[in-house]
Order: C-alpha cells, then structure tokens, then sequence
C-alpha cells in the first residue's frame, strides 16, 4: 500500500505522481483555466461596477448598502431611493449578472486554493482544501442572499429576511477574503520559487 503504479501513474504515501511526461501538459490546461475563469470574473466584475450605479444619500455603498441592511426600516429607505431615481430595475439587472458572475469568481478560487494546497504539505495543504471549498461555499451564500434581495425589491422582506441577508453577505466576504489572503502570498512564493528555478 506504500507504493506502486497503474497505467503509468505512480503512488508514493497515498498521494498520485503523475509521469513528467504528462505533468507539463496537464499543468498548461490547468493555467489556461485559471486564465478563462480570472479573464471572465473581471469582465463580469467590471460589467457589474459600470452598470450597477446604485450609489444615492440612501444607498452610499450601492449594492452593499442593501446587502447590508440588517433593519427593514434600511431596507425600506433604499429601496424607495431607487424607486424614486429609477433605479430599481438597474438593482435587480445587477442582481442577475451577479448570478452569472457567482460560478466564475467561486470556481476561481476553487481552483486556484486547490493548485496552491496540492504544491503545499501539512497544514497550508490542509487550509487549502478547506478554503477551495469555502469558496463554493461562498457562491451558494451569494445566491441565497440574491434571492433575498429580489424579493425585497419586489416589496417582500421582514427583520429575518434582512438580517439573514447581512449574514450571508458576511460569512460570503469573509470566505473569499481568507482565500483571498491564502492565494495572494502562498501564490506569489510558489511563482518566485518557480522562476527562481526555472521549473
């Protein structure tokens, strides 16, 4: 159980070693991945920002403002603000590029988490794990916190509904900011040390 091999694939310890034959291929698609998914999240992100002006006296953070309204009363005041500027319809137009946005940032990170976690041993590599899949986790919060919203701009929400919507807003940042901060440097350190020796 140590060690062995089956059609070319060697197992050393549990863990699979691809032929270095195969390796440089397989890490070209996973680059080329990473590029799409990282290519679509900022096309998206910049399409959200240009047509998603939410910003009024009521709503200063936009969007945010109503993600984080943990009050009915908040709820209401943005939501007659944008009524009253006409910006509804631009809300719930932002509200549903963010459903196509959702699978891309949340599959970005998956990837990139799980590239990082399995060049890393011990406890990074186990935080890796955990974090790619927080980031999914993060892409199921953001959909149930945009349901909530929709139906608050439809005129159905409550205490609950609000304050489950700053919730999921919540624990969603802060799932994609600690993957954020696990990818940023463990990223960087892996590219130095892969110029530094040319492999």
């Amino acid at each position: 159980t140590g060690s062995g091999s089956y059609t070319g694939i060697s197992f050393s310890n549990g863990s699979a070693h691809w032929p270095d034959r195969i390796q440089p291929a397989l890490n070209m698609i996973n680059i080329r991945i990473i590029l799409f998914l990282l290519a679509a999240t900022l096309g998206l992100f910049l399409l959200l920002r240009v047509q998603g002006k939410l910003e009024t006296p009521a709503s200063p953070l936009g969007i945010l403002s109503m993600e984080f309204a943990t009050q009915p009363h908040r709820v209401t005041e943005i939501k007659t603000a944008w009524d009253a500027e006409g910006m509804t319809g631009r809300a719930k137009n932002n509200i549903w590029i963010d459903f196509l946005f959702i699978p891309f940032y949340a599959m970005l990170f998956y990837t990139l988490c799980g590239s990082i976690s399995v060049r890393m041993h011990g406890f990074p590599a186990k935080l890796g794990i955990f974090l790619a899949f927080g980031a999914l986790v993060a892409g199921l919060l953001d959909v149930l916190e945009n349901i909530f919203m929709l139906f608050a701009l439809q005129g159905h929400y409550g205490g609950f509904s609000a304050l489950a919507t700053s919730l999921l807003a919540g624990a969603k940042f802060l799932l994609l900011a600690l993957a954020a901060l696990y990818v940023v440097p463990l990223g960087l350190r892996l590219l130095v040390m892969k110029l530094a020796t040319g492999k």
